[in-house]
């Protein structure tokens, strides 16, 4: 039906290099799509605070991994035309997003709801029973779940060598660009920048034409010029 969303997607994989050859053990789908999610991103800094000094200075250290928070509801009375075992259902999901005795660590997730798309791994899973039956079985539940983002160790290794100052760049210049602030995002500090404008022929460095490619070639930090 055009124009309706598909329910959010949580694929399993044993290893995290599966994610990249489409090998699934499980697939959770959830009964609802979430009315909303969260997203958190925190960045490390160390504190440099010498003894009897009041104050400190942070230094940032690195970003972590992003951090989604998604909660999952299921209904077993039929109530909404579905109707699913809820503590079955909780079994899948966590079949799909636990922990296996065979690699002894959590599953490897993919999660995929419209445009969004992850790989993730579970960090914590809290369920709220509302609803029973006479027997005390769950009739409702919401599984209120934390996942945090990774990124494959060659990707990460990928984007490590990409970001190096020891590589050459070339950088497209979008709107507001300044060329300080690109020379300080590649090699960590702004002062190269009449350097760069030499080695890109610029006659206006402070008015960058949108659209404009520019090359960032290696720079010997101890000369501050081009290798």
């Amino acid at each position: 039906m055009i124009g309706l969303l598909e329910r959010l997607k949580i694929i399993g994989f044993r290893e995290a290099t599966e994610s990249s050859l489409g090998v699934p053990f499980s697939v959770y789908i959830a009964m609802f799509n979430p009315e909303k999610y969260s997203t958190t991103k925190n960045s490390l800094f160390n504190t440099d605070r010498r003894p009897g000094a009041t104050g400190s200075e942070l230094r940032f250290n690195r970003e972590q991994h992003r951090t989604f928070n998604f909660e999952f509801v299921v209904d077993g009375t039929g109530a909404s035309g579905e109707k699913r075992e809820v503590l079955v259902d909780i079994n899948l999901f966590r079949l799909t997003c636990g922990f296996l005795g065979d690699t002894h660590r959590p599953t490897f997730l993919i999660l995929n709801w419209g445009t969004f798309l992850s790989r993730c791994v579970l960090t914590s899973l809290t369920i709220d029973y509302t609803l029973f039956r006479s027997d005390g079985t769950p009739l409702r539940a919401a599984m209120k779940a934390t996942f945090a983002e990774y990124t494959l160790p060659a990707l990460e290794q990928l984007q490590n060598f990409l970001s190096s100052p020891d590589v050459t760049h070339v950088r497209t210049v979008t709107a507001n660009d300044r060329l300080d602030l690109m020379s300080y995002n590649i090699y960590k500090d702004s002062k190269y920048y009449m350097e760069l404008a030499r080695v890109n022929n610029l006659n206006q460095f402070r008015r960058l034409k949108t659209g404009e490619k520019l090359v960032f070639p290696p720079i010997d930090k101890n000369s501050g010029t081009k290798k």
